[in-house]
C-alpha cells in the first residue's frame, strides 16, 4: 500500500508577547455529581491564581499565561484532586469538569495526597483507566483515533494497522461495549461491518471529547451485553461564555471543524463537529496521479450536543454522530513475477465497492436529586446502511521474457457477494444513583432496546470444488453448492432486548469497600436469557497510597443478528445461546510519588457457550460438507499478567509503560477431537508499550536572541514558545495462523470458466503458526502559536520511524503461489489547526 507525505512548511513570525487566557469549570461529587460550593482551585505552578466554586460549583480563574498547568481542587471532607495537562490559549477557554471522592478516613495522622489520577467516578476499582482531552488530543501514533489511543493500554492488542479494532485479553474485537453519552453505539468507527466494532478510523471527533473511561474486565452491571470491555466516552458542553467559537483543521483525521458557544444567557450550549476525508480533499486539490493512491477512501462525518438547563437540578442533552463512507477497492494483477517468463494465464481479480451510512442520536433528562443522588433517562435510536458488492474479474495474463506483465483480457464478470442490509433500533435507557449514606450508595436501572426496521440481503456466489478422493488422478466427486442468500427481516417489536440491574456498593471498613450487583438479560428473538452476578473489593493497604483489588463476574452477550439467520430460512440458528465469559481479576496499585503510578494485575477469562459453524466441526472427518449451520459448542480460556506504569504530567515530562504477558487458547469443538485444545487467533503472549512525551518551552524567544544568519533558518521550521515531542514505541507478538498447503488433488472453479491448478488446504494444526513480531516506533512534534485572538496548532506526525516491514497477511493465489502484504511503512503527516 502506498502512503501519502504531506509536506508543511509554514514560517511564523512571531513576537515575544504576553497572551493570557481563561479556565473554567465546574467541580462536582463524583457519587451523586451535585454540584460542590466552595470548593478550592488554584494552578500547581502559581499558587496565587485561583479561584472557590459558587453555589452551582462553578469556577472561572482569569489571567492565565497560555501554556500547559495542573490545577489543584480541594474541598474539606473530599479527596484533593490535581488535574494535569490543562492546556491554556487564548481561543477559547479551557473548560474542566472535576469530581470528587468522599473521604473515607478522616484522621490527622493520615497525609492527605492529592489523586492525580481521578478515581472518581472511574468504572470500577481495577481494570480501569481514564484520559482527558488533553490526554486524548497528544496521543502519539493514535492519528486522533480514540480507539487507538487505548491500545497503549495493558492487554490491548490490535491485529494490522489497517484497523483499530480492540483485541482485549484474549477476546474477539466484537466483544467490547462503546457507550457515549449514555448511548449504546455498535460501533463509532467509518467503514464499518456487521460482526465487528473496528474500523480503519473512528467517527468520534476527540476534540469534543471530555473524557474516557476504559475498562479491559470487570466491569460493573450497568455495562452489558459484551464480554470484553467496556468503554464510556464523554462528550463536553459547548462554551457557555462566548456566542460562538470554534476551531478549523486538516489533519489524518479529516478536514473540518468546531463550532460551539451559549445561549438563553449561559442557560444552555450547543457544540458541532464536521470532517472530510483528508485524502479526498487532497485529491481534488493534486490529483490521485500525482499521489499515486489508487483507492481514496471518501467519507464524512458530523456530530453535536446541546445541553439545556431547565433549572439547577434539571438538564436536557441532545447529543449526535452521522457518519457516510464510501470507497472503491480495485484489485490489481501483479506487474512482474520472474517465474512467469513468457507464460499466459488466468486468474481472478476481486473489486470491492463499499458504502456504509450511520447515525446514534440520543436525547436524555437528568435530574439531580439534591444531594443525595441523580437520575438519567435517555431516548436512543441507531442506524446502519450497508451496501457492498464483490466482483470477480476473471482475467487472462500475458508475461514477457523477462516476467513482466504484458496484457491483460477480461474473460468474464460476476458478483461473488452482495450485500444491502439496514439495521435500526430504538430503545430507552435508565440509570439512577442513590447514595443512601456517606459511605454507601445504590445503582439501578434499566435497557430496552427494540427493532425498528432489519432489512438484512446478504447473496453469495456458488461454490464449486472437485476433489481426487483416491489421488489416483481422477477426480470422482465435485461439490457445488448453490448460490447463497440469506434474509432475514424484523419490524418494530419483533425482535427486543430487555435488561434490569442494580448494584449495591459500601464501605465495611474505612479501609475496605465491598461492591455487588446483579444483571439480568432476555432476547425475545432467540427466547434466551440470562443472569450475571458481579462483585469486587478493594482494600486500601495505604489510605491513597496502595490498593488491593478483586473482581469476579459473569458476562454474557448475544450474537450479531446476522448469524441467528440461515441461507435456507428454516430457522436452525435462530435459538442460538448467549456467549458466555467469567472474569476473575486480582491487582494491586501503588502510588511510587506525586502523579506516579504503577499497577499489576493477574486476570483469567473463562468462554464458553460460544457459536462453532457445523462445517468447522467436521472438517477432520467431512471435507465435504457444506453448512451454515452453528451450535454453542466452543470454549476459550485466556489468562495473563499485566503491569502499567504511568507518570501524569507534573512538571513537563509525562509518560505511560504498559507491558502484558498472556496465554489465550480454544477449546477443540472438531468431531472427533484432534487436541484438547490450540492456540487461539487472538493469543498475543507478549505486548509492550511505551508512550513518552515532553514539553518544551521558550524555543521560539530563544532563537530570536540568536545572531542574524543564525536566526534566520529556524524560520524554516515551526519553533514555538509552546511545544510537545512525543514518541510511542509499540511491540507485540505476531498475528497467529493456520498453516496451508498447496494440493493438487482438490480443485476450484475459477470465473466458472476452468479449474485451478489446485487448493490451498489449511493444516489440521488450527492457529499453529505465527507472523514475525510487531514493532514500530512513531514520532509526534506539535507546536502552538497564541495570538491575541487566536492560536495557530501545527502536528508533525512520523509513524513506523524505521520503517518496519510488519506483515499484515499472506494472499493464497490459485495457481500455487504466495504473495506478502505488509502493513503501514514510514508514513509522514503534518495538520494545522487553528482555534479562535
Amino acid at each position: 500500500m502506498k502512503r501519502l507525505i504531506i509536506p508543511l512548511f509554514i514560517p511564523l513570525f512571531v513576537s515575544a508577547q504576553t497572551h493570557k487566557g481563561i479556565i473554567a469549570g465546574q467541580v462536582i461529587d463524583a457519587q451523586t455529581e451535585s454540584p460542590l460550593a466552595g470548593a478550592i482551585v488554584f494552578l500547581v505552578e502559581k499558587p496565587k491564581l485561583g479561584n472557590a466554586t459558587d453555589v452551582e460549583g462553578n469556577f472561572t480563574i482569569y489571567g492565565i499565561e497560555v501554556g500547559e498547568y495542573s490545577l489543584h481542587v480541594s474541598l474539606l471532607g473530599y479527596e484533593p484532586v490535581v488535574v494535569t495537562n490543562v492546556v491554556v490559549s487564548t481561543g477559547h477557554s479551557t473548560k474542566l469538569k472535576v469530581k470528587l471522592q468522599e473521604r473515607a478516613i478522616e484522621s490527622s495522622s493520615v497525609e492527605v495526597r492529592a489523586d492525580y489520577f481521578r478515581k472518581a467516578g472511574s468504572l470500577a476499582p481495577l481494570s480501569t483507566t481514564g484520559f482527558d482531552a488533553a490526554e486524548i488530543r497528544r496521543s502519539p501514533g493514535a492519528s486522533q483515533d480514540m480507539q487507538r489511543i487505548v491500545q497503549n493500554l495493558p492487554g490491548v492488542g490490535n491485529s494490522n494497522d489497517q484497523n483499530n479494532e480492540l483485541i482485549v485479553r484474549g477476546g474477539a474485537p466484537n466483544e467490547n461495549l462503546t457507550v457515549m453519552d449514555y448511548v449504546e453505539i455498535p460501533s463509532t468507527n467509518h467503514y464499518p461491518n456487521q460482526y465487528n466494532s473496528g474500523g480503519p478510523i473512528n467517527m468520534v471527533n476527540v476534540d469534543l471529547i471530555e473524557d474516557i473511561q476504559f475498562s479491559t474486565g470487570g466491569f460493573p452491571v450497568q455495562y452489558g451485553d459484551k464480554l470484553s470491555s467496556a468503554m464510556n466516552v464523554t462528550i463536553r458542553e459547548g462554551d457557555r461564555r462566548r456566542t460562538l467559537s470554534g476551531e478549523l483543521g486538516a489533519h489524518f483525521a479529516g478536514t473540518g471543524g468546531v463550532l460551539e458557544g451559549g445561549f438563553a444567557n449561559g442557560k444552555g450550549a450547543w457544540i458541532f463537529s464536521a470532517r472530510q476525508s483528508f485524502l479526498e480533499v487532497l485529491d481534488k486539490i493534486v490529483g490521485i496521479s500525482t499521489l499515486g493512491i489508487t483507492a481514496i477512501p471518501k467519507y464524512f462525518d458530523s456530530q453535536f450536543k446541546l445541553v439545556y438547563d431547565l433549572n439547577p437540578t434539571n438538564k436536557l442533552l441532545f447529543s449526535g454522530i452521522y457518519g457516510d463512507d464510501l470507497i472503491f477497492l480495485e484489485g490489481k494483477t501483479r506487474e512482474a513475477v520472474p517465474d512467469k517468463a513468457n507464460v499466459s494465464d488466468s486468474v481472478n481479480v476481486q473489486n470491492v465497492d463499499f458504502h456504509s451510512r450511520q447515525y446514534a442520536f440520543g436525547f436524555s433528562w437528568k435530574s439531580l436529586w439534591g444531594s443525595s443522588g441523580y437520575s438519567v433517562l435517555t431516548l436512543q435510536t441507531i442506524s446502519s446502511l450497508y451496501d457492498v458488492d464483490v466482483n470477480q474479474n476473471f482475467t487472462a495474463r500475458q508475461y514477457d521474457a523477462s516476467g513482466l506483465l504484458q496484457r491483460t483480457t477480461l474473460i468474464d464478470r460476476r458478483t461473488s457477494y452482495r450485500n444491502l442490509s439496514t439495521e435500526r433500533s430504538a430503545g430507552v435507557n435508565f440509570d439512577a444513583v442513590w447514595q443512601v449514606a456517606p459511605q454507601h450508595e445504590l445503582l439501578f436501572g434499566a435497557r430496552y432496546q427494540t427493532s425498528w426496521e432489519f432489512d438484512s440481503n446478504v447473496r453469495f456466489d456458488a461454490d464449486t470444488i472437485r476433489y481426487d478422493m483416491d489421488r489416483n488422478g481422477s477426480f470422482d466427486s465435485t461439490v457445488v453448492s448453490i448460490p447463497g442468500a440469506n434474509s432475514m427481516r424484523l419490524g418494530i417489536g419483533d425482535a427486543y432486548k430487555l435488561a434490569l440491574f442494580a448494584r449495591d456498593k459500601f464501605r465495611i471498613l474505612p479501609e475496605l469497600s465491598l461492591t455487588v450487583g446483579v444483571r439480568y438479560d432476555y432476547f425475545s428473538y432467540s427466547g434466551k436469557s440470562s443472569f450475571g452476578p458481579r462483585a469486587s473489593l478493594a482494600y486500601e493497604l495505604s489510605p491513597a497510597v496502595t490498593t488491593l483489588s478483586l473482581s469476579y463476574g459473569e458476562y454474557y452477550q448475544t450474537q450479531s443478528y446476522p448469524l441467528y439467520g440461515d441461507n435456507r430460512g428454516i430457522g436452525y440458528n435462530r435459538n442460538l445461546d448467549n456467549s458466555h465469559a467469567r472474569h476473575f481479576v486480582l491487582g494491586i496499585e501503588h502510588i511510587l510519588d506525586e502523579g506516579l503510578k504503577a499497577s499489576v494485575e493477574f486476570y483469567r477469562k473463562e468462554y464458553s457457550q460460544l457459536p462453532v459453524n457445523e462445517r468447522f466441526q467436521y472438517s477432520t472427518s467431512n471435507r465435504l460438507l457444506r453448512s451454515d449451520k452453528y451450535f454453542n459448542v466452543g470454549g476459550r480460556t485466556s489468562s495473563g499478567l499485566e503491569v502499567f506504569l504511568q507518570q501524569k504530567q507534573v512538571s513537563d515530562l509525562y509518560a505511560t509503560v504498559s507491558y502484558s504477558y498472556s496465554k489465550t487458547e480454544d477449546r477443540d469443538p472438531r468431531l472427533p477431537p484432534i487436541t484438547a485444545a490450540f492456540p487461539s487467533p487472538y493469543d498475543y503472549p507478549h505486548i509492550f508499550t511505551l508512550a513518552a512525551g515532553k514539553i518544551v518551552k521558550d524555543v521560539r524567544t530563544d532563537a530570536d536572541r540568536l545572531p542574524i544568519w543564525l536566526r534566520i533558518p529556524t524560520y524554516l521550521v515551526p519553533l514555538s514558545d509552546d511545544m510537545e515531542i512525543s514518541v510511542r514505541f509499540r511491540f507485540q507478538s505476531g498475528n497467529r495462523y493456520t498453516p496451508r498447503h498447496f494440493v493438487t488433488t482438490e480443485q476450484v472453479r475459477i470465473g466458472g470458466r476452468t479449474w485451478s491448478q489446485g487448493y490451498w488446504v489449511e493444516s489440521d494444526d488450527i492457529n499453529s503458526a505465527r507472523y514475525p513480531d510487531y514493532h514500530r516506533l512513531d514520532f509526534q512534534w506539535i507546536s502552538r502559536y497564541h495570538f491575541t485572538n487566536y492560536n495557530i496548532e501545527i502536528v508533525f506526525l512520523l509513524e513506523n520511524l524505521y520503517n518496519r516491514a510488519n506483515v499484515f497477511t499472506e494472499n493464497y493465489l490459485s495457481d500455487g503461489t504466495k504473495q506478502t502484504t505488509y502493513q503501514f511503512s514510514f508514513f509522514p503527516v503534518a495538520g494545522v489547526v487553528v482555534q479562535f
